[in-house]
């Protein structure tokens, strides 16, 4: 039993304060109620409503008799004498006469009042008033609950890794003096529902049938009438994809011998993915996000892949893309007369000008075109003139150009034809003869047709022989 030093013992008292008492408890005895008479309920007052643990608090019956001869206190919820912490009697001074469970804490005040000082957890519980009055005998009972400034909790796991449409549970840890439990995603409280369920006392969350919506930063509050605190923020983290896979910049990629390049694999993914690069269908052992690399042949043409892989989600995508090296076609005319001081590039017969994609050498005797499409299929011609004249070569009926090596027929015109046309058979820019001046023989032309495959069309080339752009295709 725990007594506070200097506190008043009864038994240390002699002279006429013991016989007062004695007189008291004499008197005292007169009035215990008889047997069948009905004790009035007390009720009990307590101050403050929420007392704290290492705080004060006052128990004082409502309008006790004025007439009342002593009151007596006691720890539970019956008047049991082993459970009595005091008695008092309205003398002045107050007389108080300690009982087997006063602790040295507790003192009698005005009006029948209990006082008690440093509270503790342990003071929690039933107390007792029996008031003894030879008008209105009086019996009440209150609980004390006495509170604690409540520590913080915490939430477990603190860290939490789960798949879509899977469940996880996370479980708040805090006093057990904590009344209330709540439950917050990212600072938003959470309210029970099919897919969140919680524990009868609130300290467990279940979520079932994970989304991506459950991500976030969970916190449980706990709450009593004198305080309210929250744990630190556990992370919920919910594993998907990769999905939505691409490679920067998209294809089909116009490749430049000798500029580097960068391609970057971006993909929507819980956690980061690992990547792996291939090209044309074997591994380059190269991994991470981006691929750089300095292109100084046609090697470096064909289809990137981008293999994305979630080692949580055990889920792995690929996304391709084509690269190519630019179409070059050049023309080339050779004039024997000296007096020609002009040259002039037709297709279709219609004037050409120079362009991004077409260009002329500086004597306009070389035509040259970047990027060949469609459009420019038809029969292209040169024009030469002096002051004096001007001639043009007329397109050839059919030309015979055999692949991959042969040598056309000498022409009789001057100047040279040739026909171009682009392939739409797959998405990159398909290969395209390329046709060029031979030497000069008996007054006429030599028509070289060489051929030029790239990788891009899986190794087939084509030799062009119409005049309109039609194309008659042969594997090499």
């Amino acid at each position: 039993m725990r007594r506070r030093p200097g506190s008043w013992d009864p038994l240390a008292w002699n002279g006429p304060w013991k016989g007062l008492l004695l007189a008291a408890s004499v008197l005292g005895s007169c009035f215990q109620p008889a047997p069948g008479q009905t004790q009035t309920p007390v009720t009990i007052v307590l101050t403050p409503p929420s007392p704290v643990v290492g705080g004060n608090v006052s128990l004082a019956p409502q309008n006790p008799p004025q007439d009342f001869v002593l009151c007596s206190w006691y720890r539970s919820a019956t008047a049991a004498e082993t459970s009595r912490i005091l008695t008092c009697f309205p003398h002045t001074p107050l007389v108080q006469q300690n009982g087997p469970a006063h602790t040295g804490l507790e003192t009698a005040g005005p009006g029948c009042a209990l006082h008690i000082t440093g509270l503790t957890l342990n003071d929690t519980g039933n107390y007792t008033v029996q008031i003894q009055s030879p008008t209105s005998p009086g019996l009440g009972t209150v609980v004390l609950r006495v509170y604690e400034m409540l520590p913080r909790p915490t939430v477990t796991p603190n860290q939490t890794l789960v798949l879509e449409n899977k469940t996880f549970t996370l479980r708040c840890n805090s006093s057990p003096s904590a009344d209330t439990v709540l439950w917050l995603r990212d600072g938003a409280s959470l309210a029970s529902s099919d897919r969140l369920v919680l524990s009868s006392d609130n300290r467990t969350l279940k979520v079932l049938n994970v989304t991506r919506g459950d991500a976030g930063a969970y916190q449980c509050e706990v709450g009593n009438p004198v305080s309210s605190i929250r744990s630190e923020p556990g992370t919920v983290t919910v594993a998907y994809g990769p999905e939505s896979v691409r490679i920067d910049p998209p294809g089909p990629i116009t490749l430049t011998l000798g500029s580097p390049l960068t391609l970057t694999c971006v993909a929507d993914s819980i956690p980061a993915p690992s990547y792996r690069w291939g090209l044309n269908g074997t591994d380059t052992n190269q991994t991470g996000s981006s691929l750089t690399f300095n292109p100084m042949t046609l090697d470096h043409q064909g289809t990137y892949e981008c293999r994305a892989h979630n080692p949580i989600t055990n889920r792995t995508v690929s996304v391709c893309v084509t690269s190519c090296a630019p179409v070059f076609l050049a023309l080339s005319g050779q004039v024997y007369s000296p007096s020609v001081n002009t040259k002039l590039w037709l297709q279709d017969r219609a004037s050409l000008v120079p362009s991004e994609q077409l260009g002329l050498s500086p004597d306009n005797r070389t035509l040259m075109m970047l990027g060949v499409t469609q459009d420019d299929a038809g029969a292209y011609q040169g024009e030469v003139g002096n002051p004096i004249s001007t001639n043009r070569c007329d397109p050839i009926p059919r030309p015979h150009c055999p692949c991959p090596a042969g040598i056309a027929q000498p022409w009789r015109c001057g100047c040279l034809w040739g026909v171009v046309a682009a392939s739409t058979a797959i998405q990159a820019l398909a290969p395209v003869p390329r046709v060029a001046l031979g030497e000069r023989l008996g007054g006429g032309l030599w028509l070289n047709c060489l051929n030029l495959p790239l990788p891009c069309l899986s190794s087939r080339s084509l030799c062009w022989s119409r005049v309109t752009g039609g194309a008659d295709a042969g594997q090499s």
